[in-house]
């Protein structure tokens, strides 16, 4: 999605006039390339009704609550990314108070509550194991969601203290806080559910729900164990019941949902899912929430979307616009300018690099999109050779993968991980120079890797400290590098240390976690100054120039800006990380330089989403309601039952004999849809022409066959034999 913003606007808030402390880069025009939220969803894995009614999404990869009326229209926001008070990193669960609060378990370890309008009533905890203090994790993009779970009970507070295997209890203002649950029952327990005194605890890695009294003490378990079959769960992540006590479970590596009957025995009735982007098709369900009218609201985690079932599993609605479509970005944190003005975007959490023309619109995509991506885990940078070729640096298994600009696929790789010479370890930067020498920030390491752009190690310039950034001046003489303590350091080509500049501040010229670099065709410096959400432009040897933006979310504003382009047009690139898009500025004065044409940039197939095995078909129930005056009422009633979303049809055959004859009748029922967990009637019916021929008074068999056939799986067939008359 490309935003246009009014250019006198953005003029006036980026060219106002020079402070003794900053001195503000003048532009003409900017755009904003990407959904900050508004609907947009980026690995959802809580959800909560409010008492408003409202739905109340918690959005791992967009650091905020969502927040969408009934209908699925997005409303607002509740929080906002960072790491203070008030603001959200990974929300790992939330539960909404009968006082119309809501409390979100944060991936900081912390528990925010915010008031229904949004504002921070209070907070508690922090990383330990006393009670008070969490380990909930903050999430590793698609492969790992973030942990916690809550739920509220009057004015009682439920905590499920995933990484400390134990579940916590607190009053909604974070005191009189409790170990319900000490560590050695729970194997990294999620999903939370209350109801009067019951407490369920969807304990993910035991796979089963735990039931107990809101004690703490145990009482029964719901699941048939670990598997796939019918009331089997396989991690299951979350857990809600309806008003009439009913249990739904978002069963999470089965892809699909459960429903269990109510207490105590809680027995198994139904489930619907399978794995797939399609409607009604699930992706790694984590999150479950029961309206009071039974409504079944699911976070179709790895689709990007909210599906609305009813108890029988009938998808109502969805809603809820994907982090994963083209133009959308997920954690942005590289960008680089090819000679010819073409921009590259390294999407980390979606594991693909974005191409931007010129006017930010999308040119193609490189890498997989799709849950699970396989080339790129986690590409954190990008640079472009002379010739146009892109060099992605893929953090996760610090390797840097070389894509075709004619194809847009991979074809080769340099560096895998480790710390002997000429491999990388948690590689944060890369930049190349005019001469083809490739730069790494090897920060696991504290070095500097060299490599030509065939691959061959070059050596490294050693002892850097923890690096976030790296530039090379246009004549490949100077090499910047952006280190942990807030300095840019200058080498030259052999290594040695020339020069250092910046230090911890928020002054001009002053650092505070920067983050990547490049240098323009003029060699000035521009640096993306992340821990003061800003950029900042600096001369070759550390002359401040000036700084663009401040925090917040607004147009030029940043939260986390992490990479940063000049191209040969004068287009400023900055990748907005925390807020997940990419702000484009048009430079007063560009630092010179030509574009030149390259070859046209490939655009590869989409990618295949991966297979999994059809579930088991219909588990199928067949019970008749009665087997008297069937020939007087010509009627055979059935009640027939599925445990999933199927279509039942039956075949009724009955035969006895007429004297020394014997008579055959067949008839069928109608075809009837029966929802997940629920059963129906089916009557089968004769006509009067095939009653007259059953002899009355005599024994009648009848072979019953009923059919059931989901949308997945292989149909079911159940045979009984009746005796009817």
């Amino acid at each position: 999605m490309l935003a246009r913003l009014a250019l006198p606007l953005i003029a006036a808030l980026l060219t106002a006039p020079a402070t003794a402390q900053a001195q503000e880069i003048a532009v003409t025009g900017s755009s904003i390339i990407g959904d900050r939220a508004n609907g947009t969803l980026r690995f959802p894995q809580a959800i909560a009704v409010g008492t408003d009614g409202n739905i109340y999404v918690g959005d791992q990869g967009t650091h905020v609550v969502q927040v969408f009326r009934p209908d699925g229209s997005f409303l607002r926001t509740v929080g906002e990314p960072g790491t203070r008070d008030g603001e959200l990193t990974a929300v790992g669960a939330l539960a909404a108070a009968p006082d119309g609060s809501l409390v979100v378990a944060d991936g900081r370890n912390k528990i925010e509550r915010f008031a229904a309008d949004g504002s921070r009533i209070t907070g508690w905890g922090g990383t330990g194991t006393a009670v008070g203090k969490f380990r909930f994790g903050g999430g590793r993009a698609n492969d790992a969601g973030a942990g916690g779970g809550l739920a509220v009970g009057g004015d009682t507070v439920y905590v499920a203290d995933s990484g400390n295997n134990r579940v916590q209890r607190f009053a909604l203002d974070g005191t009189r806080g409790a170990e319900i649950v000490k560590p050695g029952v729970l194997s990294h327990p999620k999903g939370l559910a209350v109801r009067k005194t019951r407490l369920f605890v969807a304990d993910d890695q035991n796979h089963r729900i735990l039931v107990m009294d809101t004690g703490g003490r145990q009482l029964t378990t719901i699941g048939g164990g670990s598997g796939e079959r019918p009331g089997q769960l396989n991690y299951p992540y979350g857990v809600a019941l309806d008003p009439a006590g009913r249990v739904f479970v978002a069963d999470n590596m089965n892809q699909r949902i459960l429903r269990f009957s109510t207490g105590p025995s809680y027995p198994y009735k139904g489930r619907w899912g399978s794995y797939g982007t399609k409607p009604g098709q699930l992706a790694y369900p984590r999150g479950i929430a029961i309206d009071p009218s039974g409504n079944v609201y699911v976070t179709n985690t790895g689709n990007d979307r909210i599906d609305v079932y009813d108890r029988g599993g009938k998808l109502l609605r969805a809603f809820g616009r994907s982090g994963r479509a083209e133009g959308q970005f997920n954690a942005p944190f590289g960008a680089a300018a090819d000679a010819a003005g073409y921009r590259a975007i390294t999407d980390s959490n979606n594991g693909r690099v974005t191409i931007l023309n010129p006017d930010g619109s999308v040119v193609s995509e490189w890498g997989s999109p799709a849950p699970g991506p396989t080339i790129l885990p986690r590409p954190v940078a990008v640079a472009f050779d002379a010739a146009g070729t892109a060099y992605v640096l893929d953090q996760r298994r610090a390797r840097i993968v070389v894509f075709s600009r004619t194809t847009g696929k991979p074809v080769r790789s340099i560096a895998s991980q480790g710390r002997d010479g000429g491999k990388l370890l948690d590689p944060s930067a890369i930049t190349i120079s005019g001469g083809g020498t490739i730069y790494v920030a090897d920060s696991g390491n504290k070095r500097i890797a060299r490599f030509t752009t065939a691959g061959k190690h070059l050596g490294s310039i050693p002892d850097t400290g923890t690096l976030r950034g790296i530039a090379v001046s246009p004549d490949g003489t100077r090499i910047y590098a952006a280190d942990a303590e807030n300095r840019i350091t200058v080498y030259d080509q052999a290594g040695q240390l020339l020069d250092d500049f910046g230090g911890t501040g928020s002054k001009l010229g002053k650092l505070n976690a920067p983050a990547q670099m490049t240098a323009d065709a003029a060699g000035n410096l521009w640096v993306a100054d992340r821990g003061n959400n800003r950029v900042q432009h600096f001369g070759p040897d550390g002359e401040r120039l000036g700084s663009l933006g401040r925090r917040g979310t607004g147009p030029g504003e940043f939260i986390y800006p992490t990479g940063v382009s000049v191209d040969c047009r004068g287009t400023l690139t900055v990748t907005d990380a925390y807020n997940n898009r990419v702000q484009q500025f048009t430079l007063a004065a560009p630092s010179g330089g030509a574009c030149r044409d390259l070859p046209a940039l490939g655009r590869p197939p989409a990618p295949q989403m991966p297979t999994l095995p059809a579930p088991e078909g219909p588990l199928l129930t067949l019970k008749p309601l009665r087997t008297a005056n069937v020939l007087r009422t010509r009627e055979l009633p059935l009640r027939v039952g599925c445990d999933t979303v199927c279509s039942v049809t039956t075949r009724v055959t009955l035969a006895a004999k007429r004297g020394k004859k014997r008579v055959v009748v067949t008839a069928t029922g109608p075809k009837v849809s029966v929802p997940a967990g629920e059963t129906r009637i089916v009557r089968v019916r004769l006509t009067g022409a095939q009653a007259k021929r059953l002899p009355r008074g005599k024994a009648i068999t009848a072979n019953v066959d009923v059919t059931a056939t989901a949308s997945v799986g292989a149909p079911t067939t159940v045979t009984r034999q009746l005796r009817v008359r």
